[in-house]
């Protein structure tokens, strides 16, 4: 690579966009221009109109480029937050697609993939985001390819799933331009340790376990696979190959709580970043669950939560968005319970009717 003229990089800033992913990536970039005392690279903010755009901290970057006078860069990184669908209007849409058809390199942080997808770019690619959005994302793009590692690159598709999983996919992007010298360089400034390799899980692996520990991590994981569709606990001792009274055992000495209900608590968590994450109609969200009762759905989830899926979505205003993190502790991640709602059990009943959920896209 010519080392006199500088890769460029757009950051594309979605309104809500993670600061804790975008800040480790562009200061990669700094520190390697400075420890090789060349301009390799040089990068901007950019945004659907210019302006400030404000991040999921309540912090803002104040001068950011409207996408049309940002030029054709080397490479754009999408960085979208918890409204990943709520801000995809047709020019940006476009704006990525023309982008494509010049051989630009387009990537992704964290939930930015919601963009790559709506603008048609994904096909025939893998990509990787953050774990707690990959159902819906599958929900909505369900013939891309989605890995639950920090990092995948597909030829001209690059992504990341957010947070210090940015720091690698820039480590190994820089490695990839000027070799792993100065890659360690910068992940040394980061006090990093060695660049993770992309394959790396964004969990941690939870099949290592103790005898009772295994067959409850292996059942979590097995109920996490089947939402849509749920298992059986009968069909779920015969894909574990273990008794009834085992699975029971495991769950009681782990959790205190049956296998039954602790896999309705992950698909009423799974709901719940339907609501958070997506403009689905609640309807929908209820059958992404595995409720064939969207009356049975609304009652379960009100008992579990405090309130109805329409009150939770209501009261997800943006001061609450910027505060708030959907699921907290996860139900699959570590085989603990998510957060007790926040909100007061509500007088108002149900769901709402379909036509009041604005769809992606529209402006």
């Amino acid at each position: 690579m010519d080392d006199r003229h500088p890769r460029t990089f757009l950051f594309v800033l979605l309104p809500d966009f993670p600061l804790y992913a975008v800040v480790p990536a562009t200061e990669a970039l700094r520190i390697a221009n400075q420890n090789s005392g060349l301009s390799l690279y040089d990068w901007r903010f950019v945004s659907a109109r210019g302006g400030a755009v404000r991040s999921s901290n309540g912090m803002a970057i104040e001068a950011t480029v409207a996408i049309e006078a940002a030029g054709v860069p080397d490479c754009i990184i999408v960085c979208g937050g918890n409204e990943p669908t709520q801000h995809l209007g047709k020019p940006l849409l476009a704006w990525i697609r023309r982008l494509a058809a010049h051989g630009v390199l387009l990537g992704a942080l964290d939930t930015g993939a919601f963009a790559l997808g709506a603008a048609g770019v994904l096909r025939d690619r893998a990509i990787t985001l953050h774990w707690e959005a990959r159902p819906v994302f599958l929900d909505m793009f369900p013939n891309v390819v989605v890995k639950e590692q920090i990092v995948v690159i597909d030829r001209n598709i690059v992504t990341a799933a957010g947070g210090t999983a940015s720091l690698d996919l820039m480590l190994i992007l820089i490695e990839k331009a000027h070799g792993a010298r100065l890659a360690q360089v910068v992940a040394n400034a980061f006090v990093h340790g060695r660049p993770r390799p992309p394959e790396t899980l964004q969990r941690p692996d939870l099949s290592q376990a103790g005898d009772d520990q295994t067959v409850f991590r292996r059942a979590i994981r097995l109920m996490a696979a089947n939402i849509a569709f749920p298992l059986g606990i009968a069909d779920l001792c015969a894909e574990l190959k273990t008794s009834r009274r085992r699975l029971e055992r495991a769950f009681a000495n782990q959790i205190g709580r049956s296998p039954a209900a602790y896999y309705v608590d992950i698909r009423l968590q799974t709901a719940r970043e339907q609501l958070f994450y997506s403009n689905n109609p609640v309807a929908h969200i209820a059958e992404v669950a595995g409720f064939q009762s969207n009356a049975h759905f609304c009652r379960a989830f009100r008992k579990h939560f405090g309130a109805s899926p329409t009150m939770i979505r209501r009261d997800f205003n943006q001061d609450q968005r910027r505060t708030y993190h959907p699921t907290g502790s996860s139900l699959v991640g570590d085989g603990t319970a998510g957060p007790s709602s926040r909100h007061r059990p509500a007088s108002s009943p149900g769901c709402a009717p379909s036509h009041q959920v604005r769809r992606a896209g529209d402006n």
